[in-house]
């Protein structure tokens, strides 16, 4: 008896440290500070988050940190068929400011590829599955990054990623089609800060 599985492609785990991070957080904290006369973007066909800007000042030293993440993305998951040719750049990068309730329905990103790093994460998991428990029932799932996939059969199936406070630093770069959301959180009245963005090629 032999066991086969389907080749598939899956994502990338990265965590970087508050120094290689700094040139980031110092233009977050400028926006933060100026919500008003900061660059806004918006992704509301997408869900609801309010507060969402243009991350311009801090473009090369992101490139710097998630450019390397895209050649070893190519490195693990040999697709030569599906791969772009031309130098990496990082297309549009932003900030959202993720308040209590707020959410990212199921989307993909208009680029080759797409990436979310988490700047600050004001609760953890167990909060959060405290919070949605009932008496009579028990959460397991809860303010998690998720990923949707087709599998063999056919059938849409959710890939939840836990993420919560142990989160900070850590980037999730992945294919720009693939499917994918943000749950909302309930248990903070802070901010959950994540920078994400699109990857292209130049020609």
């Amino acid at each position: 008896m032999h066991v086969y599985n389907f080749p598939n492609i899956g994502y990338i785990l990265n965590t970087f440290t508050n120094e290689e991070l700094q040139p980031i957080r110092d233009e977050i904290k400028e926006i933060q500070s100026t919500f008003d006369s900061a660059k806004k973007i918006n992704h509301s066909e997408a869900g609801a988050i309010k507060k969402e800007f243009e991350i311009i000042k801090s473009r090369e030293p992101l490139e710097k940190l998630i450019l390397p993440m895209k050649q070893a993305f190519d490195d693990c998951f040999d697709q030569p068929a599906h791969r772009p040719d031309g130098q990496a750049y990082i297309k549009q990068a932003w900030v959202n400011f993720q308040s209590a309730g707020e959410f990212m329905a199921p989307h993909t990103h208009i680029g080759d590829y797409g990436f979310a790093l988490y700047i600050n994460i004001p609760f953890t998991l167990q909060e959060e599955l405290d919070y949605l428990s009932t008496p009579d029932k028990t959460a397991n799932q809860g303010s998690s990054f998720v990923f949707y996939y087709t599998d063999s059969m056919g059938n849409i199936k959710p890939s939840f990623l836990p993420v919560d406070k142990s989160w900070e630093n850590t980037a999730i770069f992945f294919p720009g089609l693939m499917l994918h959301g943000v749950q909302p959180f309930f248990t903070s009245d802070d901010y959950r800060i994540t920078v994400s963005g699109t990857i292209r090629h130049h020609d």
